[in-house]
């Protein structure tokens, strides 16, 4: 059997400190590809994930033989909508399973293949975790077999030292706390949406939701790190007033035809590239607020542009990550540490953990 998995090489793992002096690891596989390569059919009976620190096995996770048949069943209707850009932008690749040749069963015939998506981990333990290894257990004429692949699980460290993209208290939401949101998709898993309340914490002001009612818009962005402009883009249209409201469908059309799927998803957009491979990636800018253009050189701190409501985006805001690429469709996602922000209660706070977190940048 062969088995492979998204992101490829190794996952990302992100840990904290838990009540007891346990170190709590997070991490998810994105995809897993299973394929029968024989030259005769097998029946999967089950799957099961190992979790391990330095070579000991931690937990077991299994999808018994019960269970097999109803993923093999639903696994062909789960991706087919994860196909083109789309697909790109939740892999990071263009092609992983071959649509053509997904069984709907726990039979695999010569060629055919099924597979799992986004499966998330999160265990408490003396140490993090630094292994998965995921077993297929199968049948092949008559006898129990198994096949196994062993994903290395590692800490992400900074190349550089950043500064949050705004100035003053914002709301960070849909970060990779919420894995349901912004982390289903590649280059996206540590993104998150930065916004801003009104003093008795409402969205915007008054009882019409213009967008020049929302306190954060017009906020000036920040280059969290000194770098060069990779990217940019500076002529998608504000979208019309109202929360969740979108411009015209042969607009929105044009945009895509005319500039590409990037624009007709995160508007007005800046990519910075920074040493060590990193770069950052701020979207839904104002129309006509960029302070600067492709090639340019950036200071930290250096302002880009101006926070606004263009692209796929509901209200005023920033949405914000960092990849290990100039492209949001391949490059995959990395945590952002900064070096300047305190939590609601005044302390210091580097990496943004928990979604809706309240956070102050100086």
């Amino acid at each position: 059997m062969e088995i492979s998995f998204l992101p490829a090489e190794y996952v990302i793992n992100t840990t904290r400190e838990v009540p007891g002096g346990s170190i709590e690891s997070d991490f998810m596989v994105r995809a897993v590809r299973i394929k029968n390569p024989l030259s005769e059919p097998v029946t999967i009976n089950k799957i099961k994930f190992d979790l391990r620190i330095e070579g000991k096995s931690l937990k077991h996770i299994t999808y018994p033989e019960e269970e097999i048949a109803g993923l093999c069943k639903g696994f062909p209707k789960a991706i087919a909508g994860i196909k083109g850009e789309v697909g790109q932008v939740f892999l990071g690749t263009l092609r992983f399973w071959d649509a053509g040749h997904v069984s709907d069963s726990p039979e695999l015939h010569p060629g055919q293949e099924t597979g799992l998506l986004l499966e998330h981990f999160r265990i408490a333990k003396s140490k993090p975790v630094d292994e998965c290894v995921i077993g297929v257990t199968y049948t092949h004429e008559g006898s129990e077999k198994e096949a196994s692949v062993t994903i290395p699980v590692k800490e992400y460290r900074n190349a550089n030292k950043f500064i949050f993209p705004l100035k003053g208290s914002w709301l960070a939401v849909n970060t990779h706390d919420d894995v349901h949101f912004h982390r289903r998709m590649h280059s996206q898993e540590f993104a998150m949406d930065i916004v801003q309340y009104t003093k008795d914490f409402r969205l915007f002001e008054g009882d019409n939701p213009d967008n020049h009612a929302f306190p954060g818009y017009g906020a000036e962005i920040l280059a969290i790190a000194e770098g060069k402009v990779a990217d940019c883009h500076d002529s998608v249209p504000e979208n019309p007033p109202g929360l969740g409201s979108r411009l015209p469908e042969e607009e929105w059309n044009r945009i895509r035809s005319e500039h590409g799927f990037v624009p007709f998803a995160a508007g007005n957009y800046v990519t910075i590239e920074h040493q060590g491979g990193e770069y950052s990636f701020y979207a839904h800018l104002i129309p006509g607020s960029l302070k600067v253009k492709k090639g340019d050189r950036v200071e930290q701190g250096h302002i880009i542009g101006e926070l606004g409501n263009t692209g796929n985006s509901d209200c005023p805001h920033l949405h914000f990550h960092l990849m290990a690429g100039p492209s949001i469709l391949s490059a995959r996602g990395l945590p952002c540490r900064f070096t300047n922000l305190k939590s609601f209660e005044g302390s210091d706070l580097s990496f943004i953990e928990q979604n809706y977190s309240v956070v102050h940048a100086g």
